[in-house]
């Protein structure tokens, strides 16, 4: 790529595995090399997203049973009511409100305020229902296995699916784990194109995957270095990648991790993700957006309200603003929980690795200086993740750091001011 003033090479290699060098020569802005960088990982990604969507995952976890546990049946009504597009929840919820309404108009806010309290307190059970693993001392390890199938044959795959059902493909699963793990055996490439091949599938040794992480020892880890009890943890199997924890505070604490997750980084990477989210439990994030919340709540309909009847007629503007607020505090703890795992990691790239992997889409989308500043003031607790990214990147003297919220606040504010 020739420039005004220098050159910029870039290499690309391919093989099992994807790699691109990037030299430059003469006087190059580092802005434009990390600019490529950035569009080299997003082409990536685009690409390994499209490879994923053609693709079979197969989790096993030691130990356990290689079906998931919710669909064992006794979590089927609590999965369809937290889960999805949550409209169950909303309903349920919307109803309860009109009941509480019904019954005492005057005490209804604080009784639905405590009912979400209530729910806020068994958040760790309902995650833990919500899981499909449960990782312990016992079971730490989880084997991710893919296997990328051409489109006909992936199109085919659906089709057996349809007509045989769901069961099928879990069928597969259970004879691959009867055949090794359960014979106290690893996973045998041999076994698994046994298997494949015996349900209608071509098998092709190049396009299998085989991934296997001790989760167990990561969280551990990363407890200790926050001086936590361990939490409790378990696998969601979805191929979103996605982690979150949830609790009251750190003895009651869950965290959630997908095995898109697992698929999508590397052991490194995850662990400065679960530490980003034992940051949250320590800090016990939760339980102060939830008290902002139900403050805000509870001062305007006791106290604005009856002092100030104007916001009656305009409600739309002022929950706007409000929700924007308190969206915002959201932002300083998770830019909080950032820093935090960047200096327990003593690695702040590989966050910042992981945020570009897993936010890809949003990246490319920042990229537009509007929808930049909508991120900053959109209802969602996280930054623009272009700053994060940035932020993270060009961290200094970690052990300077004596107040990690009082920096991000600090931070998020001066980015949110250099977005204008």
């Amino acid at each position: 790529i020739a420039l005004e003033n220098g050159f910029i090479n870039v290499e690309v290699r391919a093989f099992k595995i994807l790699e691109f060098t990037i030299s430059w020569d003469g006087l190059v802005d580092k802005s434009i090399v990390n600019r490529i960088r950035e569009d080299l990982i997003i082409a990536v990604r685009m690409f390994e997203d499209n490879f994923r969507r053609s693709s079979i995952f197969l989790t096993f976890v030691e130990n356990s049973s290689p079906i998931p546990e919710r669909f064992k049946a006794r979590s089927r009504v609590i999965e369809r009511i937290f889960t999805d597009s949550m409209i169950l929840f909303f309903a349920f919820f919307l109803v309860i409100n009109m009941i509480i309404f019904a019954i005492s108009p005057f005490y209804a806010p604080i009784i639905i305020v405590l009912f979400q309290f209530c729910i806020l307190l068994c958040s760790h059970k309902i995650i833990m229902k919500l899981g499909d693993w449960k990782i312990t001392a016992e079971s730490q390890n989880v084997t991710v296995v893919q296997y990328h199938l051409f489109p006909d044959e992936y199109r085919m795959v659906l089709d057996m699916i349809r007509v045989k059902g769901r069961d099928w493909l879990y069928q597969v699963k259970h004879e691959i784990y009867e055949k090794t793990l359960a014979q106290n055996r690893s996973l045998d490439l041999n076994v698994i194109a046994d298997v494949l091949h015996k349900n209608g599938i071509f098998f092709r040794p190049e396009d299998l995957q085989i991934k296997t992480i001790n989760i167990y020892r990561l969280v551990k880890e990363a407890s200790e270095e926050f001086n936590l009890p361990m939490p409790r943890v378990v696998i969601s199997n979805t191929i979103i990648p996605n982690a979150a924890a949830s609790g009251v505070g750190p003895k009651f604490g869950v965290v959630m991790i997908t095995t898109g997750l697992l698929t999508t980084l590397e052991e490194g990477e995850i662990y400065a993700v679960i530490n980003h989210e034992l940051s949250h439990l320590k800090g016990r994030d939760p339980v102060i957006l939830f008290a902002l919340s139900a403050f805000e709540y509870l001062f305007r309909l006791y106290v604005l309200l009856p002092i100030a009847p104007i916001l009656f007629f305009i409600p739309f503007l002022y929950f706007f603003f409000i929700m924007s607020a308190i969206f915002f505090v959201g932002k300083f703890l998770e830019a909080k929980s950032d820093l935090e795992a960047a200096i327990k990691t003593r690695q702040p790239q590989l966050l910042a690795e992981s945020l570009r992997k897993i936010g890809y889409n949003r990246l490319r989308l920042e990229r537009s200086s509007e929808f930049r500043f909508e991120s900053w003031l959109g209802w969602d607790p996280h930054p623009p993740i272009s700053f994060r990214i940035n932020r993270l990147e060009n961290l200094e003297d970690l052990d300077g750091i004596k107040h990690p919220l009082l920096r991000s606040i600090s931070d998020v504010i001066k980015g949110f001011i250099k977005s204008f």
